[in-house]
């Protein structure tokens, strides 16, 4: 496949235009300025498009599609308690399997590449992902409940550990099984040190939600006399490589840990706005050089997977917190929705349009009348673009979307099997 005459977003934050990218082997087998002699394979115009980095959706509960728009209006506590837990009790595999695909193509319809993902029946999350093309960080279900609470889920370590075997690093890596800590308040210190400990040993990453909320912090504070951040580092979970969801209330101290340990950062705006968590402060995190990611949360929270949503939302929300319109500008957004993301997810190879990088790659097409005129490429895309703006979302090489049309997905199939087991669970 060959991009003819394409403006692309280079790795050190610029538009660079008429350029002729090859994708040979699954990766970016060249960037020039003439066209290469003698190639007879696929040509794509690249007038009116702009090439960028696939986006890494870095904290997503995919399957939860199946619950959109489930207890609207509700705070975090009650949505969870009174809504989400009763219904996720019903859950079968076959759910999360047709949940997980219709999820994923919503994904790769914004331009999503690849994403980390913490549910249940994990095998069948990462079988909807192997099906799709798309990369993923699968936490497997062992959340980590407190027992008290009764959740059906909770698994112990030979389950994890198998878990990992089977799945971790297919395909060259596609696949990666992480950990899960689902948060302080829903799990005992016994049980967090356990996975913590399991991670060390497979060099497993950990996901865990982190000060989503006012109350989770300040509870936290009130019964250990530490944030849930002081609390996380002094058992030792931050010795792992950890992606950590929300970090809407942390404090000075809590920032330094978070850099000091490495800890990445899954900023989900829609999500915090919608439960009405608040807003995190990614400005004051980004000038301590902590690696800010961007994530979508789950469908039923947000209560869509568009990643463009996000994009848009975390630079608006900064504008305006700060009163100074300069913060967040698009190269700086669009690095934190691919790099950064990617690197959160350990992958070193993804990420970037150079030559060698794995082409896990999305166009966006210019020639639509919301994006007309381009004007600033960049500044129009994080501003005006929608799905329907997405010509082609790419991983590792293989088309999966185009003009409209999902080509690893029956759409259909998956919509037809999401609305039927909807309706039996809720």
């Amino acid at each position: 496949m060959l991009f003819k005459n394409i403006s692309y977003f280079s790795p050190d934050g610029k538009l660079i235009k008429n350029a002729f990218i090859e994708i040979r082997d699954k990766k970016i087998y060249s960037i020039s300025f003439t066209e290469p002699k003698g190639y007879k394979g696929e040509v794509i115009d690249g007038e009116n498009k702009l090439l960028l980095p696939g986006f890494v959706n870095t904290h997503c509960h995919v399957p939860m599609v199946l619950m959109r728009g489930l207890g609207g209006s509700l705070s975090l506590q009650d949505w969870l308690n009174k809504a989400i837990f009763p219904t996720e009790a019903k859950l079968s595999a076959d759910d999360v399997y047709y949940g997980a695909l219709l999820g994923i193509g919503e994904m790769l319809k914004s331009g999503v590449t690849s994403f980390s993902d913490m549910y249940y029946f994990s095998e069948r999350i990462a079988e909807a992902s192997i099906e799709s093309g798309i990369s993923a960080n699968i936490a497997l279900e062992g959340f980590a409940f407190d027992p008290l609470l009764g959740n059906k889920f909770s698994i112990e370590k030979d389950r994890l550990i198998d878990f990992h075997k089977s799945f971790n690093g297919l395909d060259n890596g596609r696949i990666n099984v992480d950990m899960t800590i689902h948060a302080e308040y829903t799990t005992t210190e016994k049980r967090c040190q356990m996975l913590s400990e399991i991670a060390q040993e497979l060099n497993s990453n950990v996901q865990l939600h982190l000060s989503e909320t006012k109350s989770e912090t300040e509870g936290c504070i009130k019964k250990r006399n530490m944030t849930p951040t002081e609390y996380f580092n002094s058992i030792g979970v931050f010795k792992n490589k950890v992606t950590a969801a929300h970090c809407v209330y942390l404090t000075e101290n809590d920032m330094d840990i978070l850099k000091e340990n490495n800890v990445s950062v899954a900023h989900c705006p829609v999500s915090n706005l919608k439960l009405a968590s608040g807003i995190a402060d990614i400005t004051k995190m980004d000038s301590k050089g902590i690696n800010v990611t961007i994530g979508t949360d789950g469908a039923a929270s947000n209560d869509n997977l568009n990643i463009l949503e996000e994009l848009k939302l975390a630079s608006l929300l900064q504008k305006a917190k700060y009163g100074d319109a300069s913060l967040m500008a698009p190269s700086k957004i669009i690095n934190m929705a691919s790099l950064n993301g990617a690197l959160s997810q350990n992958r070193h190879n993804t990420g970037k349009i150079e030559e060698g990088y794995y082409a896990d790659l999305v166009v966006i097409d210019f020639s639509k009348s919301n994006m007309t005129p381009a004007g600033d490429m960049l500044n129009t895309f994080l501003y005006s673009a929608m799905t329907e703006n997405i010509y082609m979302t790419i991983c590792r090489g293989k088309v999966v979307y185009k003009n409209g049309t999902l080509l690893t997905i029956d759409e259909e199939k998956a919509k037809y099997e999401v609305n039927k087991r909807s309706l039996n669970i809720i």
